[in-house]
């Protein structure tokens, strides 16, 4: 059976005294020394847990003697079963009671089970007569139970021939460094928990566990922001030191559709007002599936300043530039360079154009086929349907060094640039070539680290971009890093957990549960 790399799916660079860049490989986190390419830490995401309500293994109620009028209550294996029991219920106590009245509604309290004759009713009660009744009704009850218990058997006996489902691995989210507390934020899938991590052991210092599983991630001087897939974002207050007690998440806004991505953003100080500096007021950013780009307060975030809206397709990446202006994108062929604080369109980046330098339209045609048959739920398109083109969407976008934006989409070998103009625009300058589809992203300065999905080139690579020509570089200079392998079996599982922006399409191509 065939095996391949794992690729990296998070990586970041933490700039501190011993400098570190930290990858993500399926659920282990790697610290490694930027200086000497050693391993110095490493951490395991611990096992998920099993998802879904196990199934009951009580066994059936069998007939017991009743003692003081208890109700005999009944713990049913499935619904089906349950109905069919209280069925049954209801039956025995109808045909249990001595004397029923043809116009009076049952008990309430009869819904609880069997339960045994008040003495009042039993000595007013006829002497003879409902005898026989009584007998056949018993017998009928017991033919019931009876054909029950064989069905419940049967289903037992089924549902144990089935195999249990795989344990589903707790991938690793986000890895966000956070320099001034010397620590490392993570973000895990499975069992939807953020850590925090000493940067330099990795060792666990504090843990939330999540509402829902997180698909975003940011830093402000106190707190870490982490939104989830269902449309809500949280901050959770970075600790002081370890004796302080931790608090629960607060709950800071929400959309009503998936939230993609989230940054922060702050507004100059004024100097218009009296000839003060003013306050400095600050933002947080947040995006969705449904093409929204939400500008709101913070910490009044009940507060909305506006909207930047233009996009048409899902926006997933978010960046504030250091001249204070956004980018924006998504599944849109372009890149949106906004003044977030009017929710005005600067520019349009047309993306389409430089995809088209580095890949032709068949080699673009088969790599989005390629990307859209790694989900097994993804919808189809019927015969006779004309063909739906689907754009390739951008998948990160970072800032080196103030002066630069470089951007990277799903599944092409390359990392576009762009470079700041003097009109505060963004002009294309050219793509560096990865070894493979790029995976994961940072930078540090001028000095880009990414991680690409690639059998033959670099797990790792690092390109700088000061120079004339940029080339990537192996990170571990052609030494085998030992990082995970993945048998021929779980391949398609582990394409579909790294490309995951093909999930936020509407239509053809998204998910039909989703549509």
């Amino acid at each position: 059976m065939t095996s391949r790399r794992h690729p990296v799916q998070a990586i970041a660079f933490a700039a501190s005294e011993s400098p570190k860049l930290f990858i993500a490989i399926a659920e282990t986190v790697y610290a490694i020394s930027a200086t000497t390419r050693e391993t110095v830490a490493t951490w395991k995401a611990p096992p998920a847990p099993v998802q879904g309500k196990p199934q009951s293994q009580t066994t059936d109620v069998v007939d017991k003697p009743e003692e003081s009028g208890d109700a005999v209550e009944a713990l049913p294996i499935n619904e089906e079963e349950e109905a069919s029991t209280a069925t049954t219920t209801r039956e025995e106590i109808v045909e249990s009671t001595d004397v029923v009245m043809a116009d009076s509604p049952p008990s309430v309290s009869s819904t609880a089970g069997k339960r045994k004759r008040s003495p009042s009713a039993a000595s007013n009660a006829p002497a003879e007569g409902p005898e026989p009744v009584e007998t056949s009704a018993e017998t009928k009850s017991s033919d019931k139970k009876t054909r029950n218990q064989k069905k419940s058997e049967k289903r037992r006996a089924k549902n144990a021939a089935k195999p249990p489902p795989p344990p589903q691995p707790n991938y690793i989210g986000q890895v966000v460094p956070i320099i001034n507390r010397n620590l490392l934020a993570i973000t895990t899938l499975e069992d939807k928990t953020l850590r925090l991590h000493n940067l330099d052991t990795l060792e666990v210092v504090k843990e939330w566990v999540l509402h829902k599983r997180p698909s975003a991630i940011t830093l402000t001087p106190n707190t870490v922001l982490v939104g989830d897939k269902f449309g809500d974002v949280f901050s959770y207050k970075i600790p002081s030191s370890e004796l302080e007690e931790s608090t629960e998440g607060k709950l800071l806004l929400g959309h009503v559709s998936l939230l993609t991505t989230l940054t922060t953003a702050i507004s100059p100080p004024s100097h218009q007002q009296n000839g003060s500096s003013g306050d400095i007021k600050k933002y947080i950013i947040t995006a969705d599936r449904d093409e929204h780009i939400r500008i709101t307060n913070y910490p009044i975030t009940h507060v909305i300043h506006g909207f930047c809206l233009g996009h048409t397709a899902f926006v997933n990446r978010l960046l504030i530039t250091k001249s204070n202006l956004l980018v924006s994108g998504g599944g849109d062929d372009w890149l949106g360079l906004w003044d977030w604080k009017e929710g005005k369109l600067l520019q349009k980046v047309d993306i389409k154009t430089h995809i088209d330098a580095i890949v032709d339209r068949e080699e673009a045609k088969t790599l989005t086929e390629k990307l859209r048959g790694y989900n097994k739920k993804r919808k189809r398109r019927e015969e006779g349907e004309p063909e739906v083109d689907i754009t390739i969407a951008v998948t990160e976008i970072l800032e080196l060094d103030g002066k630069e934006v470089i951007v990277v989409l799903e599944g092409i070998p390359a990392i576009l640039r762009y470079k700041h103009t003097s009109d505060k625009k963004l002009e294309y300058v050219g793509y560096i070539r990865a070894p493979g589809s790029v995976t994961s992203l940072s930078a540090q300065g001028s000095r880009i680290y990414f991680g690409a999905d690639s059998e033959e080139g670099a797990l790792v690579s690092y390109v700088d971009v000061t120079g004339g020509e940029a080339t990537a570089k192996d990170f571990f200079e052609g030494e085998r890093f030992e990082g995970q392998l993945v048998e021929g079996t779980e391949t398609d599982a582990v394409n579909e957990r790294l490309y995951t922006v093909e999930a936020f399409r509407k239509g053809f191509g998204g998910f039909m549960e989703d549509d």
